[in-house]
């Protein structure tokens, strides 16, 4: 089950589902089911392909111009299960591979919000937490 997740988030494919824009040239994209929810890096604005970043179930995410935070749902079967994320943009266009931090617990996510200096970042970009 983990392979199959990174061999979809390490891959291409063409989306036909639906697309709502972050910032830059990250986007939140889902196909067939709202419960398949991921975020998502496109080389081009209408580029159909993209590829992914933070997988299934994304229910939350907040941004600025250098940092993209998500809440997650791993296991839709257990919604009392959340992970957190951060994308630092800079070091994702610099091609550094520390660029995505998470997943992470509440408390681990809060630390390093406040090392990064976004503690005042919100989730301004909300979904339900259930999405079925």
């Amino acid at each position: 089950m983990t392979l199959i997740g990174i061999l979809t988030l390490n891959s291409c494919w063409n989306n036909p589902g639906e697309s709502e824009f972050i910032v830059g040239n990250y986007y939140v994209e889902w196909n067939d089911l709202i419960a398949n929810r991921v975020i998502v890096e496109k080389t081009e604005k209408d580029s159909p392909y993209s590829s992914g970043i933070i997988s299934a179930y994304v229910f939350a995410i907040g941004n600025n111009s250098d940092f993209i935070i998500a809440k997650q749902h791993p296991y839709l079967n257990d919604l009392t299960v959340t992970k957190y994320f951060i994308i630092d943009i800079k070091k994702r266009e610099s091609g550094i591979n520390s660029s995505v931090i998470g997943p992470l617990e509440k408390e681990d996510f809060d630390k390093k919000r406040i090392e990064l200096n976004i503690s005042d970042l919100r989730f301004d970009q909300n979904y339900p937490e259930n999405p079925n």
